[in-house]
């Protein structure tokens, strides 16, 4: 009977805010990561966007995330990034637990040089942008966290 009415709640209850789906200093321990910005807003089609900025001594990392009705609607607007980068030269290759990315991407962040990453988890379409010496390497580390932070949605 106890177990029925956990799992009543565990259905019943709202599901996880975006904004909790992002990273935050607590996702980097050991590391003097702190937060400069964090909005929370709907992209035009009304779906809830977020973005965080962390700083780190030898970084600058830039997270937006789009919660979609559907993960077939989030790799639908992936699709359209990847085309774009394509003809831009940019090709999207597989990486371990990314079969849905758009490649990494040269990009700029507050001046610097930076390296953008797309990808799909679930329903969410999440972008990366890194500063910092190793970006281009660093990015799918980066991503990694924040697949395993944005779980299932």
């Amino acid at each position: 009977m106890s177990l029925f009415a956990v799992l009543l709640a565990a259905c019943s209850s709202d599901p996880t805010p975006p904004r909790d789906l992002l990273l935050g200093p607590g996702d980097f321990p050991g590391q003097a990561v702190t937060e400069t910005g964090r909005e929370t807003g709907e992209t035009s089609q009304y779906e809830p966007a977020v973005q965080v900025e962390l700083s780190g001594p030898d970084f600058t990392l830039l997270e937006s995330l789009v919660l979609f009705e559907s993960g077939h609607l989030a790799l639908t607007i992936l699709g359209e990034i990847k085309r774009d980068q394509t003809a831009q030269g940019v090709t999207a290759q597989p990486v371990d637990g990314f079969d849905d990315n758009s490649g990494v991407i040269g990009d700029q962040l507050h001046g610097d040089e930076a390296s953008t990453l797309f990808f799909v988890q679930g329903r969410a379409l999440v972008r990366i942008t890194l500063t910092g010496a190793g970006r281009t390497e660093m990015v799918w580390e980066i991503a990694r966290l924040a697949r395993d932070k944005s779980g299932g949605q």
